[in-house]
Order: C-alpha cells, then structure tokens, then sequence
C-alpha cells in the first residue's frame, strides 16, 4: 500500500513539473541570491541550456538585480533583466510572498513571450546602435529604482561623471558626492518640484569629478509613480555643456566689453556735443545780428551763408548725438497727444535757410483727416521729419519740392510723402542709403558721394516709435521718400473732450499687451475715456494680476510671447468656473489684435471673450465697447440694495 502511494506521489510531481515547464511563462522560486526552482522556460530566457545551470548560477544579482520583497502581494511590475551573455531585456513580470520548502521566498512570474536566439541578436545589435549613437553623442543614460534600490549608469554617463567601473556607491551617494556645493540646493528644489508637481525633471550644475575637473552637465529626467503619488524610478540622461557655458561666459563677456565702448563712445559723442555747442550758438548768433545790420546786399548774402553753415553744423552734431542715443538704446518715447499738421508745418519752416539758399519752393499738402491731434511722440516726429528734408534739401537742384500730409483710414495712421526735386533712387542707392556715411556711386553719376547721416537717422528715429522710412525705386520722376507712423488720431482739439459716459462710472481696466508703444498708446487713450488701468506684459502675469486684484474688465491682446491671449482667456474662464459664487460674475474680456480675418475673430469668441476690437484701436469702437460695461457696473449699487 505504501509503495502503491508513493509511485502515485512520483507521477504527481512527474506530471506537475511537466505542466510547469511547459507553461509559455517563465517561472522561478527566489530567496536572496539563490534560486530555489525554476521551469525550463524561465532558464532559456536568461540564456541557460538546463534549469541546473540556472539554479547552480551564483551571480544571479548580475542578471537579476538585488534581491526585494513586493511591497504587495502579488505584485505586477515592469523591469530590466539581463542574460547570463549581458543581453538587456524589458520584462513584464508578477511576484508573490510565498513558503517554499519552510523558508519565505519570492515567486516570480515572466509574463512576456520568450524571447527567440534571432530577436535577442536583434535587441542585441540595436542596443549597440543606440549605445555607440550616444557615446559619440556624448550623452550618459541613468536609470534608478527605488524600490530594488539599483542604478544603472551607461558607459557615456561614467565617462561624463568620471566614474570607474568598480565605483559601488548607491546612486544617491554618488550624486550627492558629486555635485558642487554651491548648486546642491538647486538640484534639490528642481528634483522635489519634478516630483510633487510630476513633471519633466530639468537641471544645469557643475560636478566635481575625482580627477579634480569642475565641468558643468546638463541633466534631464523623468520619474514613475506608484497608486500613492511616491517615486518608484527615476531616469533621464545627462550631457557635458562645459563648452557651451564657457562659450556663453566669453559672450557675456564680449558683450560686457563691447557695451562698455559703446557707453564710452556715447560719453564722447555727448561731451563733444557740449563742447561743439556753445561756440556753434555763437557762431548762429552773431549772423543774425550782423543782417539786421547789414546795408550792404553782398555782405547781406554771405551772413546768411554763415548762417546756414552754423545752422548745419549745429543739425549734424544732434544727428550725430541722436544716433548715438538710438545705438545704444536710450531713446525715450513718450505718447502725448500733438497736433500732425502743425507739427509738420514747423518742420518746413525749420528748413527756410536751406530751402531758399538752394532756391526750392517747398509746399506742404495736408490731408483733411490730418487736421487733428494725434497721439505719439511730437519730438521724435519732427526730429524725424527734418532729418527725411535735411537729406532731401541736400540732393536737390532749384525747383518745386511737395510734401503731403495724409492719415489712414478712419484716422489711424501717419503717413509722409516726400517728392523732392532730385532724380529718382537707384536699386543701387536703395542698398545703401540707410547706412551712415556709405559712398555711392551710380552710372548716372560716376562720381563717388557720401550718404551723410540724415537719411539712416530718419529711419532709425521712425522704427524707434514703431513706424519706417522707405524710399521708392520705380514709378516716380523724382526721388520719393515715405514715412509712415502708427498714431491714433484723438480730439480735435486738445481741450476738447473726447466723449462723456454719463450715468456710468469710471472703470478699472487690466490691459495685457507686451508692445511698449501700444502700452502707452492705450493708456492715454483710456485716461482721455475717464478710466484707470493697469497694464502687463503677457498672460502669465495677467493670470498672477486677477488674482490679486478686481477689475471691471481685460483689454487683451491676442498673440503674446510666454502665453497667447487665447491660452489666458480660456485659463480665465476656468477660474472663473471653479469659483462657483453668484457674486463673481464672468469678467468681460475684449480682445485686441491687428488680424481682422474672420476664422480670428471665430477663435477668439471660441475661446470666451465677450469683446473683439482690432488695431489700431478706434477710440469710437472703445468707447463703444466698454460704455455698456461702466452702465451695467454703475447700476450695480442699485441692484443690490432693491
């Protein structure tokens, strides 16, 4: 009887260890670094020929990792194994807490498909491919597993760190050892952000390598977490910019440098100014007192020559100063509200010297439209316009120069035509004109001339308040100049009130643009409406703004650097929604934008502005838009206490 039952417990484990080893799973029993059981399947995945080979195996960390026991049982988990030959592969496994033969071990299971000689040679040779690819990349590969407690550093990243093969220090250690210790609190603020926000990990520090080296790497990463929000891995690359940050030292450097020639030469450019000054005053002077006294007619002329000398010497030494200030970017423009016409009608008075000793006749056309104030820079403007004359006057014989005044439709816009009495620009002279002091030389006039500073500065001074100076090349009998100027046309007169809002009260606005000139244009533009603003730069700062503060309204623009206005319109409705109180009504939000497509128009309402208004602003359709707003707020009291 007991042989008949222990030929029947034979077959039973006969016939149990032939189910197990031809399950399509690799199956293994592991207590520390020995493996108690195995099936044939999970041996031909590691590279054994026997299941013997396998359990006889004593570097199973090798291929394996540290031994850990599942934090659950069972577990499911992906990782990284290795074949006794040093093939990685990428293993979807399962373990489970179990008594084997009275002592805890742990089951695991393979759950991915055996891996063929011919796919391993595959993995094989692309894993060279990529490990070839990076050292020659020169970037390292780490990966870290906090809950086996292993890392892994590709040869490119010991190679980058200065690390040996034989270094075991935990990963941890490692880092914390290397990292320079000025820039330790700054690793450690962008791994606990990437960690509690689960974001891309991004860093640049230096590291102190054994041999002594200071380099700087840059290091980015990604981790994975588990059900309860904790790291379980980390890993990302990493790569030496010790070049690239002492590129960036040299350029900073270079730039120190050539700032501080800039600054030098300004300082010589101004105090040259001063001293030219004072005897040039004098010099323009003693002219003018010299003609009132002057009888006779020749003596009278050759006055006024002195005269205009002084006159041009003193224009050359502001243009000189001008430009000077442009290059180094200190020109103020201020936004105020100037009357065009008159404007250019003292620009052409300012030029009567020059005009009558070359025997010009210069007229000035004036648009109807332009008989009004505009806001913008008045000085900057006729600085602008008597330096396009002051060029002009300059190529030109005896004769009839015309000059029109015109504002764009609606009133938004400047814009300058200037004829004058010379031959038309050459394709040639149009390649250089812009560049002070070029020399030009055309077939029409072989003889060499110098481009003087008057031109180059027009334009400089038209694009410093958003505008240009263009001249054309076709289509004209004489030379044309065109300065066109992005102003809004305000009051007629400058005492007179733009409009009134009765009933309503005045608004404080939030206005998001990020261009300067549009900031200042706007502003003037709302304190004439009666209302206060504030302005920022662009949507983030405008999101930070709401937060902090009320305002009865948002003027926003739609296309911005670091957030658009549709990102920060659809971010505000989102707010809004989670606040859920029926005294935080929707904020009115009208957008601003120069793209009048309709699809543009369509995006924007899509996005939740009630409002859409286009550049240049029309101080009409704003005041349109924004009356109904200052109506309903000013019936709010009322409301409230009915």
């Amino acid at each position: 009887m007991r042989f008949n039952n222990l030929v029947a417990a034979v077959d039973y484990l006969r016939t149990l260890d032939d189910i197990l080893n031809n399950l399509p799973q690799g199956i293994l029993v592991r207590c520390k670094d020995e493996i108690l059981f195995a099936n044939k399947v999970a041996a031909r995945i590691f590279g054994f020929i026997t299941v013997r080979e396998l359990m006889d195996f004593r570097a199973i960390r090798s291929i394996m990792g540290p031994f850990a026991q599942p934090q659950t049982s069972p577990e499911r988990r992906f990782a990284y194994f290795s074949t006794m030959n040093g093939d990685l592969f990428f293993a979807d496994v399962t373990e489970r807490v179990i008594d084997f033969r009275g002592q805890q071990a742990v089951q695991i299971t393979l759950n991915t498909p055996l891996q063929s000689a011919e796919d391993l040679a595959d993995a094989r040779s692309m894993v060279e491919r990529y490990t070839l690819a990076l050292r020659h990349a020169k970037i390292g590969v780490w990966d870290h597993d906090r809950v086996a407690n292993s890392h892994f550093f590709s040869p490119s990243c010991r190679e980058v760190l200065g690390l040996p093969d034989t270094d075991a220090r935990t990963y941890l250690s490692v880092f914390e050892d290397l990292i320079y210790p000025e820039d330790r609190s700054l690793v450690r603020e962008a791994s606990a952000k990437a960690f509690g926000e689960r974001m891309p990990y991004a860093a640049q520090f230096r590291i102190m390598r054994p041999t002594g080296d200071v380099p700087w790497i840059s290091v980015t990463g990604t981790s994975i977490h588990d059900n309860d929000g904790l790291v379980v891995r980390f890993a990302g690359t990493l790569i030496d910019i010790s070049d690239q940050k002492q590129k960036e030292r040299e350029l900073v450097e270079a730039r120190k440098t050539a700032q501080a020639g800039l600054e030098a030469k300004n300082r010589f450019v101004s105090g040259l100014s001063h001293e030219f000054r004072t005897p040039i005053n004098a010099l323009l002077a003693l002219p003018r007192l010299l003609k009132e006294k002057a009888n006779r007619p020749e003596l009278a002329d050759l006055v006024e020559a002195s005269e205009l000398a002084g006159e041009q010497l003193l224009s050359l030494v502001d243009s000189a100063l001008d430009l000077s200030g442009i290059d180094s970017g200190t020109v103020d423009v201020r936004t105020n509200a100037f009357p065009l016409a008159k404007t250019c009608m003292a620009a052409c008075d300012a030029m009567s010297l020059r005009t009558t000793a070359r025997r010009i006749d210069l007229q000035l056309d004036i648009d109807p439209a332009a008989q009004a104030n505009f806001l913008g820079d008045e000085k900057l403007f006729l600085r602008t316009l008597k330096a396009m004359l002051r060029h002009a006057i300059e190529r030109s014989g005896p004769g009839t120069m015309k000059m029109r005044l015109s504002a764009g439709e609606n009133g938004h816009g400047a814009l300058v035509v200037l004829h004058d009495v010379g031959a038309p620009y050459s394709i040639v002279e149009a390649r250089s004109l812009f560049e002070p002091f070029s020399s030009i030389q055309t077939p029409d006039n072989p003889i060499t001339q110098s481009n003087g500073i008057d031109l180059p500065l027009a334009r400089k001074l038209a694009r410093a308040m958003g505008g240009d100076v263009t001249i054309a090349t076709r289509g004209t009998r004489n030379g044309l100049i065109q300065f066109y100027l992005p102003l809004e046309r305000v009051a007629s007169n400058l005492d007179a009130p733009i409009g009134s809002i009765d009933h309503t009260r005045a608004l404080c606005i939030l206005v998001v643009e990020d261009n300067l000139i549009n900031q200042r244009i706007i502003a003037v533009i709302l304190e004439q409406l009666g209302h206060s603003c504030v302005i920022v730069a662009d949507g983030v700062m405008c999101l930070e703004t709401i937060q902090k503060a009320r305002f009865d309204a948002i003027l926003m623009d739609l296309h911005m650097p670091n957030m658009d206005g549709y990102q920060t319109t659809r971010q505000i409705r989102t707010l809004e929604a989670d606040l859920q109180a029926a005294d935080f009504p929707a904020m009115p939000i009208i957008a601003l934008t120069a793209d009048a497509r309709p699809e543009t128009r369509a995006a924007a309402f899509a996005a939740g502005v009630t409002g859409f208004l286009n550049k240049p602003i029309s101080i009409p359709e704003l005041y349109e838009a924004l009356a109904p707003i200052a109506a309903a707020i000013a019936e709010e009291p009322t409301a409230q206490r009915g």
